[in-house]
């Protein structure tokens, strides 16, 4: 895996660290139920343990399907993202479709916010599916007849010099071959109480202390809720139910966070927060792309718009928010855009007087995108002129 998770999976054992030497002496130190086995991995130690111990379990089970549900609850419908795909924890490999669900009056900042941005007139992708392992990330949006496969390097090198941080690393777990699941957060729970559940499980109330919650969102979309730092930090630690079958091994987790969202963001229309993770299938495969599937290595398709040529087609969907890349095809099959122009433009005032002389350079019916500057390139911004197919 790549450093990040290295840092991240640090990170997640420094609030366990911390979360142990808190706990002793207390309920973490009491001896287990008179129900518990004492050899069970689970059931047979410390309560403040054992949520932390069935992730343990359920990485060991092999495999597993999930579904994961993020819905932002507000006055005027709520937001839904749908997580659902496999784990393959043995050979380090899983797959996820993620698809938003926006109401039809969500105004254009907060579909931005949610969706990213790509140099199309349109907010980025609602729908695609990623299939990650250890040596690609491949990805195909719910309108394109072929993947993309980005290997490792190719992902830091498109994010790190053009947009920061970017989904394409963030889906990499640390704790399960896919990112932002509950999976990533769930081990620094500490267990206060359980009951007994179906068949022999266990049902949980524990608190998820609120560090860990910025393992669950893609950094662009930070900005925009109160994961860490003064205002969290007022917070109790964020309420985890979590529910074990006989065997130890999650088969559900889910979070509510009230106030989750930072007034100086674009999400200020919403309230709570809630994350709901269900596992079932343990041992189901983990699918592939199948033979005849069109597959495009990014290394030689994903390009920023400024460096398409003139009279060039592009697709826009790349598997990155608040990106510049785009996808160059063939002109002779269907295509989002064909590039008319590539022009240096001496940027306005402000950026809305920088689109108005970008939109002048390209002229009427022609869309423009433009980019600034790079270190040492000068001040003109770089202007793409294109016609949307």
């Amino acid at each position: 895996m790549t450093g990040k998770l290295v840092r991240s999976a640090a990170g997640l054992a420094a609030v366990l660290l911390s979360l142990t030497a808190c706990s002793a002496g207390g309920q973490d130190s009491a001896r287990p139920g008179p129900s518990a086995t004492a050899d069970h991995p689970v059931f047979g130690q410390k309560t403040g343990r054992q949520v932390f111990l069935a992730l343990r379990e359920t990485q060991k089970a092999g495999t597993a399907r999930f579904t994961q549900k993020l819905t932002f609850t507000g006055k005027k419908g709520d937001l839904v993202r749908t997580m659902t795909g496999s784990l393959d924890f043995a050979a380090d490999r899983g797959s996820v479709e993620v698809t938003w669900d926006l109401p039809a009056k969500t105004s254009a900042k907060v579909r931005t916010a949610v969706l990213g941005s790509t140099p199309s007139r349109e907010d980025g992708e609602a729908s695609g599916t990623y299939l990650i392992d250890r040596d690609r990330t491949r990805y195909r949006a719910a309108s394109s007849p072929y993947w993309i496969a980005y290997a490792p390097d190719d992902a830091t090198g498109f994010s790190r010099s053009r947009i920061g941080e970017d989904p394409l690393d963030f889906l990499r777990g640390s704790e399960a071959p896919v990112g932002g699941t509950l999976l990533e957060a769930v081990g620094a729970g500490t267990a206060t109480s359980y009951r007994e559940g179906k068949a022999g499980g266990r049902v949980y109330r524990a608190g998820l202390p609120d560090t860990t919650l910025e393992l669950l969102f893609p950094p662009d979309l930070r900005p925009h809720l109160v994961t860490a730092g003064a205002s969290a930090a007022q917070r109790p630690p964020v309420p985890l139910s979590v529910e074990v079958d006989a065997q130890g091994r999650l088969t559900r987790a889910g979070i509510t966070v009230k106030d989750a969202f930072r007034e100086d963001g674009d999400l200020t229309a919403f309230t709570t927060l809630t994350m709901d993770l269900t596992l079932t299938g343990y041992g189901s495969p983990v699918p592939s792309p199948a033979p005849g599937d069109r597959v495009l290595k990014a290394a030689d398709v994903v390009r920023d718009i400024a460096e398409v040529r003139e009279g060039g087609c592009v697709d826009f969907t790349t598997g990155q928010r608040n990106s510049r890349q785009v996808v160059t095809v063939s002109c002779g099959g269907s295509h989002d855009a064909r590039i008319t122009g590539q022009h240096r433009v001496a940027p306005g005032a402000d950026p809305e007087e920088t689109t108005a002389r970008s939109q002048a350079v390209c002229g009427r019916g022609i869309w423009a995108w433009w980019t600034p500057p790079e270190e040492g390139t000068g001040t003109e911004v770089l202007t793409t002129c294109y016609e949307a197919s």
